[in-house]
């Protein structure tokens, strides 16, 4: 398969990087090797686009779930910025098809290969950092991995049901139920933050989400954690 021209994926992307330095995010080894490429292959950009995902990602973590852990932030981005969902990534935006392989890498499927393609994203992101700074390559890894980041939270949320966990605890301590209160809505409807307190015999606890629901949890948790002390 011949490669597609760079200028189509600056466009496509919307970055406005000269295509011959775009192109070196796609150099793959065996291709640099077979044409004896000045340039080399894109091994060092992905050294440094895996570092910038890195940073992008637990930024994003830290500041949009102020009322998580970080064990649990640990956990969501070691699943975001894995091979295998750099790879689908990849794959979704059509990086596959700029790849500059070798004859044998490309007889040999290398295009569908996820260590590829993934390598390819972490190379992009390094092209990225290097023309346009850090601000501007950290919304490209978010507007392609914000969803799966809110994915991994919720699902974590939802294996930590603290809200029936407190409703247990009050019933035992005090014979009573929680209740919760939306205090605090802040942000565009897209991009709401809720804060809901909740009170327990005079006992409150506070939590923020991108959903009432997720705010419930966090305040759920946190008075569930302090009345679990007594």
């Amino acid at each position: 398969m011949q490669a597609r021209p760079i200028e189509e994926l600056a466009k496509k992307l919307r970055l406005k990087i000269a295509p011959e330095v775009l192109e070196k995010a796609f150099l793959h080894s065996s291709y640099s090797n077979e044409k004896s490429d000045p340039r080399g292959s894109n091994e060092r950009l992905e050294f440094l686009g895996d570092a910038v995902i890195g940073l992008a990602v637990t930024s994003y973590l830290y500041k949009e779930y102020p009322d998580d852990d970080e064990g649990q932030l640990t956990k969501a981005k070691s699943v975001v910025v894995s091979r295998p969902m750099l790879a689908e990534k990849a794959k979704e935006i059509g990086l596959p098809l700029y790849l500059r392989l070798g004859k044998g890498e490309e007889a040999n499927h290398g295009r569908e290969r996820a260590n590829n393609m993934g390598n390819a994203f972490e190379a992009l992101v390094g092209v990225i950092f290097l023309e346009r700074g850090f601000s501007y390559a950290a919304r490209f890894v978010i507007r392609y991995l914000k969803d799966e980041i809110e994915r991994c939270m919720s699902e974590q949320s939802a294996t930590g049901d603290y809200k029936s966990l407190l409703q247990e605890t009050a019933q035992r301590l005090f014979s009573c139920r929680p209740t919760y209160t939306v205090s605090q809505t802040n942000g565009k409807a897209h991009r709401a933050q809720f804060t809901v307190s909740v009170a327990v015999a005079g006992h409150r606890g506070s939590g923020r989400g991108r959903s009432k629901k997720e705010a419930e949890q966090a305040a759920a948790k946190q008075l569930y954690l302090m009345l679990e002390e007594f």
